[in-house]
């Protein structure tokens, strides 16, 4: 009907047939060649401009209207601008009821609502705590299990990522997820980040499903061009966490990390997660020791040193230690990493298994490691007497509780005056006042003699 009324509004026109056609007398060529009339010629113009138009309708009417939102979609929308964990498990529990017809691209619903939950409180113990006793969460965690076969495999690794964040798997999704995941390796659904993330959920999990990690490891070796130093250092700290060997990767890994650049924007935390997993894995003498030289060369540019925290300094040391390589190291790169670490452990003592490792590092490296326990035992001393909380506790041997009081008793007379431990905690906390150091004194001498013996010493170090 809109062709009709459109062409009906123009003068009819065809192509007529020679004898058919009407000359204009005036126009007759001198060549004896036949023209068309002027009249003709714009007639056959107009007809055509109006078809143009025609057809350019025909295609606005004939194209569908735009696509209003579906309802997955519409919902991730929401989800992604949550702000709070409540808002999360209300719009979760629309979810779960919206799955009773479930349309496939709400598994991608169930991965973001796990990813914003995690996200919201990885750093909130009582706040993750409080949503895994919730019972919203427990049905998006069912609805997780029914619906694990419609996981994409972004959606997957998202889904892993979540739970390890929140340190918690539930047991009835081990199963599907990990099936998933074989899945998704079948059909080579994994880009190199998402292998990444999985290998290091798996780790965090403390989940270690041997004949899935050396299927991951194979598809990552050609993937590993779309990782990045992130990817890279979670890969490898996620194989070498659950204790597998990726010695067919590591090669590839490492010259691709080793490549001219590659370490120009890399984060201390991946540097520290990187010397980690190498010291963990070891290998042949010196195999590794292009990269590492590589990372602890980070630590020397723009004063990046002090972007690292004493926890990821140890483990450098560490690392430096489990590959026997502190002779390769730059001249007194060794020595200011442990002036590093010291100065802000008799600031902030190190977490007891970080003490440790790194006094077995400097043992190891022939350094002296005395002032590792020492320290975090005048610092617990300080803290108990002031009344705080210490940070964590540490559980001395005999060795190390002798070692350290008799580094204290100077004059060795078997017992710990204020003057010897005034100089001693001024060593590490220059401004501590003189009420604190007797107090420290006064909480420790049980006998009230102004001196402190080694028994006393002993109980007030074993008492945390």
């Amino acid at each position: 009907m809109l062709l009709g009324a459109l062409l009906s509004s123009v003068p009819s026109w065809a192509p007529p047939a020679r004898g058919a056609v009407t000359l204009d007398a005036t126009h007759w060529p001198a060549s004896g060649v036949v023209t068309w009339s002027r009249r003709t010629v714009v007639l056959a113009s107009q007809q055509a401009a109006v078809i143009r138009e025609m057809k350019q309708l025909q295609e606005v009417t004939q194209t569908d209207p735009p696509a209003m939102p579906s309802v997955p979609c519409a919902l991730n929308q929401q989800l992604k601008r949550a702000k709070t964990t409540e808002d999360v498990l209300q719009l979760t529990s629309e979810l779960v009821l919206d799955l009773v017809d479930m349309d496939p691209r709400h598994s991608t619903n169930i991965a973001t609502a796990l990813h914003q939950l995690a996200a919201m409180n990885k750093r909130r113990r009582a706040a993750r705590d409080a949503v895994l006793r919730d019972p919203r969460f427990t049905l998006l965690v069912e609805a997780t299990a029914k619906h694990a076969p419609d996981l994409t495999a972004r959606d997957t690794a998202d889904v892993l990522w979540s739970f390890a964040t929140m340190q918690h798997l539930p047991p009835a999704l081990l199963k599907p997820l990990l099936l998933r995941v074989s899945e998704q390796l079948d059909g080579d659904g994994f880009e190199g980040p998402h292998l990444s993330t999985t290998v290091w959920s798996l780790a965090r999990l403390e989940c270690k499903p041997t004949r899935l990690l050396a299927r991951i490891e194979q598809q990552a070796i050609p993937k590993l061009i779309q990782m990045n130093t992130q990817n890279l250092a979670n890969l490898l700290w996620g194989f070498a966490k659950l204790g597998y060997a990726p010695s067919t990767l590591l090669p590839e890994l490492s010259a691709a990390l080793c490549a001219p650049g590659a370490l120009h924007s890399i984060k201390p935390v991946e540097v520290a997660d990187l010397c980690f997993a190498l010291g963990i894995l070891g290998g042949k003498a010196g195999e590794h020791h292009q990269l590492m030289l590589a990372l602890a060369a980070n630590t020397t540019l723009d004063n990046n040193l002090e972007r690292f925290t004493s926890r990821q300094v140890v483990i450098l040391i560490w690392a430096i230690a489990k590959q026997g390589m502190a002779s390769n190291l730059p001249e007194g790169l060794l020595e200011k990493w442990v002036k590093y670490v010291r100065v802000r452990h008799e600031a902030t003592p190190l977490l007891a298994q970080d003490a440790r490792n790194l006094e077995r590092a400097l043992r190891a490296l022939g350094l002296d490691a005395s002032w590792v326990s020492r320290s975090a035992m005048l610092n617990s001393w300080q803290d108990a007497a002031s009344g705080s909380q210490a940070q964590s506790v540490r559980i001395y041997t005999e060795e190390e509780l002798r070692a350290t009081f008799d580094a204290i008793d100077t004059d060795n007379s078997g017992d710990i005056d204020l003057k010897e431990l005034t100089i001693a905690i001024k060593q590490i906390r220059s401004d501590a006042d003189e009420m604190t150091i007797k107090a420290m004194l006064n909480l420790a001498d049980e006998d009230g003699n102004s001196e402190v013996s080694y028994e006393e010493f002993k109980k007030i170090m074993l008492s945390k």
